[in-house]
């Protein structure tokens, strides 16, 4: 006749089945449970962070805020220096008056091409050499077609031209026509300067490469300069002229 189980036999039974029973309570749901917990919180953390982050924002757009009109007035100013397209007229124009004002002696002009060196809000890289010999720049956008039109910074369109002048004068007088263009407010810039000294007349002659910026969108109308009291020689482009 078999003996059923004894009391600590079940007893011993029951306190495995419990042990088991904490086991697999453990590992299947505790620990899965306090992986969760872990990731939740490290999610948390990053929320807290990204929250963080976006309040001291916040605080220095407010404090942005308090001085942006006063940066968009300054940006607004400088930005209707520049003349909204740089035509032949207008480039000839400013050679004619930069040496009438310095007393070189110019002989000959030779336009280069347009190039874009702001679009989008983005600066472009500019070479004054490659846009020399490179190709025009093509009008397609709306604000290149009415560059008069006032636009915000990011939709204007920048564009440099670049200028070859032939020319002669002393030392004084070249010095004094490249700070006429440095000093100009249209913002023309000297990329090159090639000039050999003639000891028989004591001057300099050579090339000089201006590049003529204008930017399209800026809202500045454009004035057809007056060329009619500009005399046009033959051997100078300009013909004999006096110094003011």
């Amino acid at each position: 006749m078999k003996k059923g189980l004894t009391t600590n036999q079940k007893r011993a039974i029951f306190i495995c089945a419990g042990i088991l029973i904490l086991l697999c309570t453990f590992f299947f749901l505790f620990q899965k449970n306090m992986e969760t917990v872990t990731q939740l919180e490290t999610e948390t953390n990053k929320y807290k962070s990204a929250v963080n982050y976006l309040s001291t924002m916040q605080l220095r757009v407010n404090e942005m805020q308090k001085t942006a009109p006063e940066h968009q007035s300054e940006m607004d100013s400088y930005t209707q220096e520049f003349p909204c397209r740089m035509t032949q007229q207008k480039a000839i124009y400013n050679v004619y008056q930069m040496m009438v004002d310095s007393g070189v002696r110019v002989t000959a002009v030779h336009p280069g091409v347009e190039t874009k060196f702001l679009e989008a809000g983005q600066f472009l890289s500019f070479d004054a050499a490659a846009a020399q010999e490179g190709a025009a720049v093509a009008t397609g956008s709306a604000v290149e077609e009415n560059p008069e039109t006032k636009v915000s910074l990011d939709a204007m369109v920048g564009k440099a031209t670049v200028y070859e002048i032939d020319l002669s004068g002393t030392m004084k007088q070249i010095l004094k026509a490249v700070d006429w263009l440095a000093e100009n407010k249209e913002h023309m810039a000297v990329d090159n300067l090639s000039l050999t000294f003639d000891a028989s007349t004591g001057k300099l002659s050579g090339t000089m490469r201006v590049n003529y910026f204008a930017l399209n969108g800026n809202g500045t109308k454009y004035k057809e300069p007056n060329i009619s009291g500009i005399p046009i020689g033959t051997d100078n482009i300009f013909g004999t002229f006096k110094k003011k």
